[in-house]
């Protein structure tokens, strides 16, 4: 992630908002109860949430998202469009990163696998590389077939995994 100011900013927003938020969740406001008289008694002190408190927190909650979105997703703001590609054909070409952020897991570690291969891998490479059981490539594979993120040709006793280059259709995706 590029630091610029307004990314510094944004973190300082964070701190700030996240430090407040947490005093006034750990520490209420006091209320004294005293019984009034020449000499007056302080029977006890209680804490309660004021509604100063409850603004300071739902802004300092406000403010603790906003800053977070941010920071996460800078690098996605900042930037031009990368995935654009031919203009012409009117197609886009997947963004691998961003990809990797929407799977989880095994499909992610799937994939990573195939886009360091530069997009072309054997199945059968997918389970040296991994150690996972030849079962669970089949199912992570078809799911990601499904999506539309890469295509299986048949190569001697395995299959040969391509990464798609354009993003898929809608009509891909209603197939899932």
């Amino acid at each position: 992630m590029k630091t610029t100011q307004k990314t510094v900013l944004m973190a300082v927003l964070f701190a700030v908002s996240g430090f407040t938020f947490a005093a006034k969740v750990l520490m209420p406001t006091s209320t004294r109860i005293i019984i009034p008289g020449e000499e007056p008694i302080i029977v006890g002190e209680i804490f309660r949430y004021t509604h100063i408190d409850v603004a300071i927190i739902s802004v300092a909650t406000i403010i603790l998202a906003a800053s977070s979105f941010y920071l996460l997703f800078a690098n996605n703001l900042d930037t031009k469009n990368p995935t654009v590609a031919n203009h012409n054909s009117g197609s886009q070409e997947i963004d691998v990163a961003f990809t990797l952020r929407l799977l989880d897991g095994d499909k992610r570690r799937i994939f990573s696998e195939i886009a360091q291969a530069n997009g072309e891998i054997l199945q059968s490479d997918l389970h040296a590389k991994t150690g996972f059981p030849t079962a669970k490539i089949t199912r992570t594979l078809d799911y990601l077939e499904a999506k539309g993120l890469i295509t299986r040709k048949s190569h001697g006793m395995t299959n040969q995994i391509l990464l798609n280059k354009t993003k898929p259709t809608a009509d891909t995706n209603q197939q899932t």
